[in-house]
């Protein structure tokens, strides 16, 4: 199946009015799904398959079969739900006046040039004016009713985002911290014995160098073999247990300003120098309060759409037309 782009929303309303090269009137009109008697059909389909297909959709024709059916599931689920805020957001008296449908309309058909290409592009998704007021009617509602039901509802008060940092202060805490610079000069482990000591002399001479006062960083430039020579070696914090447990074994036992002799790794000989030491420490929970407090916020709002969505499914009646 090959689809086509022919309309894309803006703003809160995302509506993308796609539709199969080969498609016709009378498929857009295929009835897929029936919510409490509501009738949605291929067309409505259409537009959440569109959203969920890879990013590049001119070619999605070689998405594989299975992975185009799971698509097509969730698709539809998405579409069942969006239908059934609507309805619940018609049920609790909310509506679009004629004006605001009209005003959603115009932020759509302001993306294209005439008013004949924008109709155009609507009917080539399979819809007509009615159909089509429809879908930005129930794209609209449906969004609505979610901020009321959900969005509103949501209460974090400072004291759960405190309570639950003192609940999870494990989580918060950061290990021993390095920061360090290194001149690595490589052996390939292939190497013979007489090439790994030419190698290991290279190394020992430059460690000579560093203890008659040559400048780390200059000579991390000229002659290290590692990517981080182009910043003289520096290769930032990082925490114990992050590099090789030689590496992690040198730096343990070194002093800040100190250079290590030899350091002898897979990789080949390693000269560190150790420019910081951090100590394992707590977060503090001014530093986390903001991402804990978005953290239980997200999980609230899941929690209240899952039971929203399951109160509105359980009192629903849903029938798939043409599935076995």
């Amino acid at each position: 199946m090959i689809l086509k782009s022919v309309l894309l929303g803006i703003g809160i309303l995302t509506i993308v009015c796609a539709v199969p090269l080969y498609s016709s009137a009378q498929e857009d009109n295929i009835v897929v799904a029936v919510v409490n008697g509501s009738k949605l059909k291929k067309a409505d389909l259409d537009q959440e398959l569109w959203k969920l297909l890879p990013e590049n959709r001119a070619i999605h024709g070689k998405v594989a079969a299975d992975k185009m059916e799971r698509i097509r599931k969730e698709a539809m689920q998405k579409l069942v739900e969006t239908e059934l805020r609507y309805q619940d957001a018609s049920a609790k008296g909310m509506k679009l006046s004629k004006s605001e449908l009209n005003e959603e309309i115009e932020k759509i058909s302001s993306r294209y040039k005439t008013n004949k290409a924008f109709k155009s592009s609507v009917s080539a998704a399979g819809f007509d004016e009615k159909s089509f007021a429809l879908l930005v009617e129930r794209t609209v509602l449906a969004e609505r009713i979610r901020v009321a039901e959900v969005d509103n509802k949501v209460m974090v008060p400072d004291t759960a985002v405190r309570e639950y940092y003192d609940k999870n202060s494990s989580r918060y805490s950061k290990p021993q911290e390095y920061h360090a610079s290194q001149i690595l000069i490589k052996v390939d482990p292939a190497a013979s014995v007489e090439e790994r000591s030419q190698r290991r002399s290279r190394a020992e001479m430059i460690l000579k160098k560093l203890k008659e006062g040559a400048a780390f960083a200059d000579i991390a430039a000229q002659e290290s073999d590692d990517l981080s020579r182009i910043k003289g070696g520096d290769l930032g914090y990082f925490h114990a247990g992050q590099t090789m447990a030689d590496f992690d074994d040198a730096l343990e036992k070194m002093k800040v300003g100190e250079v290590s002799g030899l350091v002898e790794s897979i990789y080949g000989y390693h000269i560190i120098q150790l420019n910081d030491k951090r100590p394992p420490r707590q977060i503090p929970f001014e530093e986390l309060r903001a991402k804990i407090k978005a953290e239980l916020i997200g999980n609230e709002k899941m929690r209240l759409t899952g039971l929203w969505m399951s109160g509105l499914r359980s009192k629903a009646v849903i029938t798939y037309p043409g599935e076995k």
